[in-house]
Formats: C-alpha cells, sequence, structure tokens
C-alpha cells in the first residue's frame, strides 16, 4: 500500500471520528441525544453544559435558543460511535504490526480515544511524516476551541451588559416603586377627602331633614293641643246643657250641634315625616371585595320550594315533592339554607327579589330549629322581611322584630357579613343605599345565609328570589 493510499486512510478514518465526535468532549459520543435543531452531544455532556449556562438553553454548537430542554436519544448513532471506535482500535494496530515487521521501531505513540488525536511518527527512511493526520486533527480542535472561545468571549459581553441593564432596573425598579407608593397615597388622600365630604353632606342633610321632621312635629302637637281645648270646652257645655236640658232648649242643643259640627268631624292627625336614603358613596364596589359565592343546600329545602340545577334560585313549587323528611330539612317553614357555612371572615352576597309581595333573606345560625314553624330565639335569625300590602311597601327586620315604611319596593338585597366583628347588614343594591344595620354582636356559632320566596299569596307572589352572580 502506497503512502498516498495511507494518507487517504487516515483522512477517512479522521472524517469518520468527526462525524462520531461530540463537539463538548471532543471524544466518541457516549450515550448521545440529539436536540431540536438536529445537533447531537453525549448526554451527560449536553445536561452538564446546561447546568452551567443556567438559562436561556442553547446548542452549545450553533448557539441556537431552545425552548425548552426537549432532546432524543440517538441510540443508532451511539452505536456507530461504537464501531467507529473499534475500527480506529483495530485500523491502529495494523498500522503497528506493519511498522514493527521488518521495520525500524517508531516512536513512542499517545493516544486517547476521548481527549487526544494520535501521533504517530513514521521512520525517517519512509521520507513521509505520518505526524499529518494528528496534526489536522489537532489544528481543527484548536480551531473549534478558538471559535468557542470566541463565542464565550460574545456570550460574557452580552452576559455583562444584560447584568448593567439589570443593575439599572434595579435603581429603576426602586424609584417607579417610590414613586407608586405617593402616587397611591395622594390618591387614597384625595378619596378620603372626597368620602369625609361626603359624609358631611350626608350628615347635614339628614340634619337639615330631622329640622324640617322636628318643625312638622311641633306645628302639629300646637295644632292637636288646640284642638284637645276646643274639644274639651265642647264636652263641658254639652255636659252642662245635658244637665239643663228642658224641652224649651232643643233649639239650644241644635244651635250647638251646628256650632261645634267641624270639631264632631275632625279628626285628629299624625305627622307625616320623612328621611332622605342612607346612601354611601361606594358601598357596592367595596363590598363586591368580599363577594362570596353562595349556593342553595337542597338537603335543607321545604317539600314545597323548587331548586333551580345551579343552585341559585328558589321558589314556592305549589304541590309537595316526594323528598326525605331529614333532620336538616325545613317541615313547615317555606325556608331553604344556604350550602355555605362561615365560621370567620368578611363576605357578601346579592339576592334578587324582584316585584315579589313578599320574601325573607338573611343569615341564622346552622343550628337554627328545621321543624315547625315557632318564631326564632333572638340570636338565631337576622332577616330582612319585604311585605306589600297593596299599595303600602315595607320592611321588617328581625329579631326583634322591627319594621319600616319604604317610598319604593327594593329589588336587589345585598347581605354583608363580617362574622369577626360582629356585623351584619343589608344594602339596597338598586341605589346603594344602607337598609339595616345590626348592633354588634359576638358570634359562637356557624353562620349561614337563609332564604324565604314565601307563600305564593293567592298567585300574586310565585316569582322566585334569585342569588345574583356578582
Amino acid at each position: 500500500m502506497s503512502n498516498h493510499e495511507k494518507m487517504s486512510t487516515a483522512d477517512l478514518m479522521e472524517s469518520l471520528r468527526e462525524e462520531l465526535t461530540c463537539f463538548i468532549c471532543l471524544g466518541y459520543f457516549s450515550s448521545p441525544v440529539t436536540t431540536e435543531c438536529g445537533h447531537s452531544f453525549c448526554l451527560m455532556c449536553l445536561l452538564k453544559s446546561w447546568e452551567e449556562h443556567n438559562t436561556p438553553l442553547s446548542c452549545p454548537e450553533c448557539w441556537r435558543t431552545l425552548g425548552a430542554p426537549h432532546f432524543q436519544a440517538n441510540e443508532r448513532l451511539g452505536r456507530l460511535a461504537n464501531i467507529g471506535r473499534q475500527l480506529r482500535s483495530q485500523v491502529l494496530q495494523n498500522e503497528d504490526e506493519q511498522n514493527t515487521c521488518g521495520r525500524t521501531p517508531g516512536p513512542n505513540r499517545v493516544f486517547s480515544d476521548d481527549e487526544q488525536s494520535i501521533i504517530n511518527f513514521s521512520p525517517p527512511s519512509h521520507g513521509t511524516n505520518k505526524a499529518y493526520f494528528s496534526s489536522e486533527a489537532e489544528e481543527q480542535h484548536k480551531e473549534k476551541l478558538q471559535d468557542i472561545i470566541n463565542i464565550l468571549r460574545k456570550k460574557k459581553k452580552e452576559a455583562q451588559a444584560v447584568l448593567n441593564h439589570e443593575k439599572e432596573r434595579v435603581r429603576l425598579c426602586k424609584e417607579e416603586t417610590k414613586n407608586c407608593k405617593q402616587v397611591v397615597v395622594s390618591e387614597y388622600m384625595k378619596m378620603h377627602q372626597f368620602l369625609k365630604e361626603e359624609e358631611q353632606l350626608q350628615v347635614q342633610l339628614l340634619e337639615k331633614e330631622e329640622k324640617e321632621n322636628m318643625k312638622k312635629l311641633r306645628e302639629n302637637e300646637i295644632h292637636l293641643t288646640q284642638q284637645i281645648r276646643r274639644l274639651s270646652k265642647m264636652i263641658g257645655r254639652i255636659e252642662s246643657t245635658c244637665q239643663n236640658l228642658t224641652l224649651e232648649s232643643f233649639e239650644e242643643v241644635k244651635g250647638a250641634m251646628d256650632r261645634y259640627e267641624s270639631l264632631l268631624f275632625q279628626c285628629p292627625e299624625t305627622t307625616i315625616t320623612e328621611l332622605s336614603l342612607c346612601r354611601i358613596t361606594g358601598m357596592r364596589e367595596m363590598l363586591r371585595k368580599f363577594s362570596t359565592d353562595v349556593t342553595l343546600d337542597p338537603a335543607t329545602a321545604n317539600a314545597y320550594l323548587l331548586l333551580s340545577d345551579d343552585l341559585k334560585s328558589v321558589q314556592y313549587a305549589g304541590t309537595r315533592q316526594q323528598l326525605p323528611d331529614n333532620p336538616e330539612r325545613f317541615d313547615q317553614s317555606a325556608t331553604v339554607l344556604g350550602a355555605q357555612i362561615f365560621t370567620c371572615g368578611r363576605h357578601y352576597w346579592e339576592v334578587e327579589v324582584g316585584k315579589k309581595t313578599e320574601w325573607e333573606v338573611g343569615i341564622c345560625k346552622d343550628s337554627v330549629s328545621r321543624k315547625g314553624n315557632l318564631p326564632k330565639p333572638p340570636g338565631d335569625l337576622f332577616s330582612l322581611i319585604g311585605l306589600k300590602i297593596g299599595d303600602d311597601y315595607s320592611l321588617w327586620v328581625s329579631s326583634p322584630l322591627k319594621g319600616q315604611h319604604v317610598r319604593e319596593p327594593v329589588q336587589k338585597v345585598g347581605v354583608f357579613l363580617d362574622y369577626d366583628s360582629g356585623h351584619i347588614a343589608f344594602y339596597n343594591v338598586t341605589d346603594e343605599s344602607l337598609i339595616y344595620s345590626f348592633p354588634p354582636t359576638s358570634f359562637h356559632e356557624a353562620l349561614r345565609p337563609i332564604f324565604s320566596p314565601c307563600l305564593p299569596n293567592e298567585g300574586t307572589n310565585t316569582d322566585p328570589l334569585i342569588i345574583c352572580h356578582i
């Protein structure tokens, strides 16, 4: 075999080695994997590279940014690398045997499959430097390493630029946060001032209406006092006339009747006083922060009540349903409880009552009696009752039972519970006004929402109660 043929064999062996060599460790592939950009590396080499460079992940060869640490095991490439390693070892062994057969032994051969190139020196008599193979490989490796160094320097420069940018962002972040804090404090100061002014306006309005109502009451008090005096005087005169009554006196009686006719048919009247609605600016926006998804508990519903599939509405069914009389179920009262149980925190929900002529919503103890229809003990029930009789509309709270007339029917009721502070209140959602706030109390038991659409009242009260989605 000629020297030219041997060099060609060396070139082929080197080309084969390059194809089967890991770019990172420069050795034959060991458990090779292929990235999404098509380049292959030893599994451990790739993982170690990613570990050292952190994010963003990139291909160590082409530096393409990878979306995720995804790769595929390349078993065929691993088998080829093993064959290449064995083939190279066999070729080199044959060359050594040829060199030692009838020739002067060459110098020592330094060989490492994974890290070094083969350095073979032919005897001077051949006239051909067999270090050609190793020198070319060495140059290629040096070029690759120099490329890597250049890329690393570029990456270092980029990383330093990013680091400087991040340091600047730290300063900007602190400055922006400081500015935002100042803006927030300033805006809330304006809000506090606005709410203070609104509070003062509401108080002034109530004080003005109080003066007007007091004036009406005093004027009516004077009018009623004068009426009582006239009536007393009339009673005295008539009693005196009755004591001295003779047949001739009937003309006097008739005359007296004519004189006092206006008093006989005059009825005392109470003074009508009015107070503005207790509107709370921003009430609903604040309460909505504590909105709770309330649903109905079918196990507690009276057998005459019909619940919707989403457990958000209830109405009187008209006929008794075949339901088990379990201990939790109301048997006499047209009532159902909410499924939620409250033992702490703040909670708010809204109920659409629409045009119903009678309804009840509120909060009760979880231990409230479900059997019979007796009044609930004080402290067991905190509810709001709407009642319309003719054109007269009133709201009642329990317990104890208290009533107040209202100008317009309530369409939607907001219920607020602050368990920890012992506070329960009802709101008119439509005009954002307070209906009633119970005096603070201490809760020691679990509480639950309570609902009653009440009886149909001859067909005038068949609409459902609907728990609103806030």
